[in-house]
């Protein structure tokens, strides 16, 4: 699995309860890994939503499990005001305030 050098925190965590919502298995303010039904392509670009901000990401791996594809992407919207609110995301998310992130576009 290729890594990018993190710069930020990540918190690993499943959500295996909502179903219509796609899993994620690690977010941080910089990316997230989700789960998706489809293939994506290293360097494409998506639209991920992570609970009511959209930003727009790069595809840094995608590998085929039984399931689906688990994706790795990095956020490339960095404006101070998106990387804040992405931020009070994550911190949130590390009290136990849930989380919805799912690609929204390809």
């Amino acid at each position: 699995m290729n890594e990018w050098p993190r710069s930020s925190e990540r918190i690993q965590f499943l959500n295996p309860d909502d179903a219509a919502q796609q899993l994620f298995f690690d977010l941080s303010a910089t990316g997230v890994c989700c789960l998706h039904d489809k293939e994506k392509a290293d360097k494409s670009e998506v639209l991920v939503a992570v609970n009511d901000q959209k930003v727009r990401a790069t595809v840094v791996y995608c590998q085929k499990r039984t399931d689906g594809f688990r994706i790795g992407l990095k956020f490339i919207e960095t404006t101070p005001d998106k990387k804040a609110a992405l931020q009070k995301i994550v911190d949130g998310f590390s009290k136990g305030v849930g989380v919805k992130c799912r690609i929204v576009e390809s």
